[in-house]
């Protein structure tokens, strides 16, 4: 259990739903729940209710969400029923501090991947940067030396590319599966496995030889998302910097930061 004054940062994607508490700007626990069947259940509040079952009453409470409204706002009344509270969601913005959205609507750059961007332009200042997150999306954003974000590329996910397969393939049936194999396939089952897993290792080796012809050497890969322990145990790739909480860190740092400009506004107003 969770217990004194803490902030709670939830991240809302289109398969999965998890949160992160901080103290003292540290992640103190976490959790997660898959939702690959929908969100239909999400109405009958079980899926919040298991969530959040032992976290206590937030001080702050920060969401970001790429799912349909009806989620944000089944979080929103879940919250306010169990802890009389609101929800401040996050929205990607054209720029914060130094860094710049290549987007011309920065709506249309989902606002994980804006998180991930910032987060990853902290931890890595002065450097040329391609973020990778490996989810329900497969996505890239390049940020050059100068926090510039250049844009980015979306590739399907391993699952989602074999769901398609199946479903638009006749006479081909093959288990899902993220087990690696060096041998080249003898049976339908691995063939499509395999071959699923050299697309997504091939994409991401162009995708990084990009990076670098366009920004120049070092690039400096960051990794997160559900598919990356995956992709970290790919042969003759890049080298990679795994952050499993790099949206968490990102929604975390603008949000806390919005609160300070907040204060800092008000208490200039006062002195007026």
């Amino acid at each position: 259990m969770i217990i004194g004054s803490m902030i709670l940062t939830v991240d809302i994607g289109n398969s999965r739903i998890k949160w992160a508490a901080w103290q003292a700007d540290v992640i103190v626990n976490r959790g997660q729940t898959d939702c690959d069947a929908g969100y239909d259940d999400l109405h009958s509040e079980t899926v919040f209710d298991d969530l959040f079952s032992g976290v206590e009453s937030p001080s702050e409470i920060y969401a970001l969400c790429v799912a349909a409204d009806e989620v944000s706002q089944a979080l929103n009344h879940w919250v306010k029923a169990h802890w009389q509270a609101g929800v401040i969601y996050l929205k990607t913005e054209k720029k914060y501090k130094n860094i710049i959205n290549a987007y011309d609507n920065p709506a249309q750059h989902g606002v994980d991947r804006w998180a991930a961007v910032v987060a990853a332009c902290q931890s890595f200042p002065d450097t040329a940067i391609c973020v990778i997150s490996a989810g329900t999306a497969i996505t890239f954003d390049l940020i050059d030396k100068n926090a510039q974000h250049l844009g980015g590329y979306i590739l399907p996910s391993f699952y989602t590319m074999h769901k398609a397969l199946l479903t638009d393939t006749a006479n081909v049936n093959s288990a899902y599966s993220v087990q690696l194999q060096q041998d080249i396939p003898v049976n339908t089952n691995d063939a499509v496995n395999q071959g699923l897993h050299k697309f997504i290792q091939s994409g991401i080796r162009d995708l990084y030889q990009l990076a670098e012809n366009t920004m120049g050497k070092p690039v400096q890969v960051v990794l997160t998302g559900g598919f990356a322990e995956t992709i970290l145990a790919y042969p003759e790739m890049p080298d990679m910097c795994h952050k499993p909480d790099l949206v968490m860190q990102g929604l975390y740092d603008i949000m806390q930061q919005r609160q300070v400009d907040t204060v800092s506004s008000e208490a200039a107003s006062l002195e007026k």
